[in-house]
């Protein structure tokens, strides 16, 4: 049978999401031999992540307007482009820094994969699939998240971390290739100005966060932080000032006034920050807490995604009969209560106690990602699809950069609280109590998406 048009945009959007995804936690098993091949401490590392998460927050408002402006297939291919190129020449930095910079370029090009695909999936299928094409996107970039942390241990374990950053790069070149012959471009274009002003003044912002949280991270509380954060609230408070007097604004703030879109902001940055936050935390737990090897580590995080995709078709069902209240707060719940339990993994040993936990808890967190994405897009015409999809996922980006910020934040102060200096296995009975703190924060957090969700029709932001 041959396949429709809107099926093929939906299987590459679905492998570049595959991609992305893979990109973003395959690399977190590499971290702790990262840091000692360069000599340098595990939490000055949390900016491979950072500068990856901090391109895609900066590039994704940017991407609707490329879109509109050149075409969805050549803003595509561009992103594409970037995408693999920055993550294979990682393979061959020579310094932590190079690192950053390419993960940085890499980032640019990952933060326009996912909304303009977004947007091409939702102008060529109608409402009444949005849930349905949603879920099953969703699907491979949870198949992503299970294989990732595994597959990066091997590759690390075998072959060394370089192998690990090269991985994506021949993939993304084959589907360049086969995305430039088969992608139509739209007829479709837009000839609004850019808001330059607003793009400067919100990379200002983003960068200020992401450096504030690092200083924070690895030298504590200080006065540099503390100025930072003044300037970032005064920054904050001009970019809303000036986005109101723009005829085309970058983000258009009149968004915020639709309530579900505003909702499902406020619920996935609790959700996010639980869940990518602990990726990046069970990952130093598992192989600089109690010594696990890299590959056993990937394999234990890596079940978490497995019992997810076991559940992310249930919580369409369960969107579609109570509303997202019901799937979300029992997910919500779930992470709460198992994610302190993962520090019952006290021996290298306990591989299969750790999968049965993780997997455990990923069934609960495959009830949240898809009603949060679909209540965002519920009430928003096709016209500003595009619009809403890139501000919601960079508004993902910096929920999930906060989420692994809070978590290398909080095993820096648990390093320093317990005089660890982290380059070497911790063991049991201290790693608890270094990273105890770390694991204890994400039942807080869950619980306040949950408080969140249960206001859900009464929670809305005017600006």
């Amino acid at each position: 049978m041959k396949l429709q048009y809107k099926h093929i945009v939906a299987i590459i959007y679905t492998v570049v999401l595959f991609l992305d995804r893979l990109d973003l936690t395959i690399v977190n098993v590499t971290l702790p031999t990262v840091a000692h091949h360069f000599q340098v401490s595990i939490t000055s590392t949390d900016w491979i992540s950072m500068a990856f998460l901090l391109a895609l927050a900066i590039s994704i408002p940017v991407s609707s307007w490329l879109g509109d402006r050149f075409g969805l297939k050549k803003s595509y291919l561009i992103a594409i482009a970037l995408f693999g190129l920055g993550s294979g020449l990682c393979a061959w930095a020579g310094s932590l820094f190079a690192i950053n910079i390419l993960r940085f370029i890499q980032g640019l090009g990952g933060g326009m994969l996912i909304p303009i695909g977004m947007t091409m999936l939702y102008r060529i299928y109608d409402k009444s699939e949005y849930a349905h094409i949603t879920s099953l996107t969703f699907l491979p970039s949870l198949i992503a998240s299970a294989i990732a942390p595994f597959l990066g241990g091997v590759l690390l374990d075998w072959f060394g971390w370089r192998f690990v950053f090269l991985f994506s790069g021949p993939i993304c070149l084959a589907l360049f290739v086969y995305a430039y012959f088969i992608l139509k471009e739209e007829e479709f274009r837009s000839h609004k100005t850019f808001d330059w002003g607003g793009f400067i003044l919100i990379s200002f912002i983003l960068m200020i966060i992401f450096y504030g949280l690092s200083v924070i991270g690895n030298k504590g509380f200080s006065l540099e932080s503390l100025i930072g954060l003044s300037i970032t609230l005064l920054l904050i408070k001009l970019f809303v000032i000036y986005e109101k007097k723009q005829k085309f604004p970058l983000i258009n703030l009149e968004f915020f006034k639709i309530d579900s879109f505003v909702q499902a902001n406020y619920i996935q940055i609790c959700f996010q920050m639980c869940h990518f936050g602990s990726i990046f935390l069970v990952g130093m737990y598992l192989q600089v807490g109690i010594g696990m090897s890299a590959s056993m580590a990937g394999l234990v995080m890596g079940m978490q995604a497995i019992g997810a995709m076991l559940t992310i078709r249930y919580s369409i069902r369960l969107f579609n009969t109570y509303g997202p209240e019901l799937p979300i707060i029992i997910g919500l719940l779930g992470v709460a209560i198992l994610s302190p339990c993962i520090l019952l993994i006290q021996r290298p040993s306990m591989v299969v106690f750790g999968m049965c936990l993780l997997f455990l808890r990923g069934i609960f967190s495959g009830l949240c990602g898809t009603p949060i994405q679909t209540l965002s897009v519920m009430d928003a015409s096709k016209e500003i699809m595009g619009q809403i999809n890139s501000i919601f996922n960079a508004c993902r980006q910096v929920a999930i950069s906060l989420g692994v910020a809070l978590s290398s934040i909080l095993i820096s102060i648990g390093l320093k609280l317990n005089g660890v200096s982290g380059n070497a296995v911790i063991g049991g009975a201290e790693a608890v109590k270094v990273f105890g703190l770390s694991f204890f924060a994400i039942p807080l957090i869950a619980l306040i998406g949950i408080k969140v969700v249960r206001g859900i029709n009464v929670i809305t932001l005017y600006w």
